[in-house]
């Protein structure tokens, strides 16, 4: 296992008799980004927190480097937190803010000094020493901030929404920054987003979270060709969720509407329905040949720059949403009211199922110890 892995073993958290984190067990490498992905209230942010020592664990162990750390101090973890607000003390410069930890840890001034400006130079605000929080911008006041979590040199950073309070040419510039640190240092972050687009720029490993369980666990392209649930389509979107039945290598909509699934499908478990991209659905002014299509009245187009989205209904409950390149929808502009044909491959859809990651199915998830380990002790 390498140095900065997080090993989550049925951790569980509850407040009161309300489960905030059910039973996650998880498996983050070592100099890895990883980000926990989920809408508000979904339990990312606690498991960030129960992480860092800042919120106690009612049930599991939390492992860091194979170390159990579950009842550890933050201080003692080889964590830093980066708080959402910044949190920097007003009255002190940036230098100083970034230098306090070691200020308190007794460190000569000489040598915090230099510490500091090192950390200030690594996050691009070395001309910023001087500077008190109120004179730094929101993106400036975030790198101080970070310089300052990574000055004691932890193996894992932990990162709370870090980017929300920020404009939209920040927040990409950030992203770039925060990526460029992490490959640089070799440092494990673990960053909380409700983001999907954010996960994705930023993340080796994401994990989708919902009503305190783990959805799915992958990489940003499996994941956005294959969500599992109708969650995780809907959550990261661009999808079509499409429910039915299936029977026979075919899904059911309705008795007018049976689609082909990709060769080789097999239903396992209780199947959901299928996810379709939105971008894999093409459209045509009349019947394709050899391939199977339905008619889809357009009731709204909305233009989206890169690309023009069209909704359509193609009738027995079965709405579409297809994303057409700007291209090709200012070569055959489409009305609302006009009737169209939409096709796609059926290895284009996805089977979707109605429970969240089973244990050992992600490559992110390995085999766990069954029993607890001890405090502060490693097990192989």
């Amino acid at each position: 296992m390498s140095n900065g892995s997080v090993e989550l073993v049925g951790v569980v958290k509850r407040y009161g008799d309300s489960p905030a984190v059910k039973n996650i067990n998880l498996y983050i490498e070592g100099s890895s980004y990883c980000c926990l992905l989920g809408p508000s209230g979904c339990g990312k942010s606690t498991t960030l927190r129960m992480i860092a020592g800042h919120e106690s664990v009612t049930e599991g162990d939390i492992l860091l480097s194979n170390r159990n750390v579950t009842d550890l101090p933050p201080r003692r973890r080889g964590t830093a937190l980066m708080f959402q607000n910044y949190a920097l003390f007003p009255h002190l410069n940036s230098l100083d803010n970034v230098a306090f930890s070691l200020r308190i840890a007794g460190v000569a001034p000489a040598e915090r000094r230099a510490r500091a400006r090192e950390m200030l130079a690594l996050v691009n605000m070395e001309d910023y020493s001087e500077a008190l929080p109120d004179q730094l911008s929101g993106g400036q006041q975030q790198r101080v901030a970070l310089a300052r979590a990574l000055i004691n040199q932890p193996e894992v950073i932990l990162l709370d929404e870090p980017l929300s309070a920020l404009d939209p040419f920040l927040r990409n510039r950030m992203r770039t920054e925060l990526k460029r640190i992490q490959k640089q240092l070799g440092i494990t972050f673990i960053h909380v987003t409700h983001s999907q687009e954010e996960a994705f720029a930023l993340a080796d490993q994401v994990v989708v979270m919902n009503n305190g369980s783990i959805e799915q666990v992958d990489t940003p392209p499996a994941l956005f060709s294959a969500p599992r649930t109708a969650f995780v389509a809907g959550f990261i979107g661009g999808h079509n969720i499409i429910e039915g039945t299936v029977h026979n290598r075919e899904i059911l909509v309705s008795d007018g509407i049976r689609l082909p699934l990709p060769p080789g499908t097999e239903a396992r478990e209780q199947p959901a329905g299928v996810s379709l991209r939105c971008d894999h659905i093409s459209i045509h002014a009349s019947p394709p040949t050899n391939t199977t299509s339905l008619p889809m009245t357009i009731t709204a187009v909305e233009y989206q720059g890169r690309y023009v989205q069209l909704q359509g209904d193609c009738g027995d409950g079965l709405s579409l949403a297809v994303f057409q390149s700007d291209q090709d929808y200012l070569a055959h502009p489409s009305r609302e009211g006009d009737t169209v044909h939409v096709s796609w491959h059926p290895r284009d859809l996805n089977m979707l199922y109605r429970t969240p990651e089973p244990s050992g199915v992600s490559p992110f998830v390995k085999p766990i110890n069954e029993k607890p380990i001890p405090q502060g002790e490693t097990h192989a």
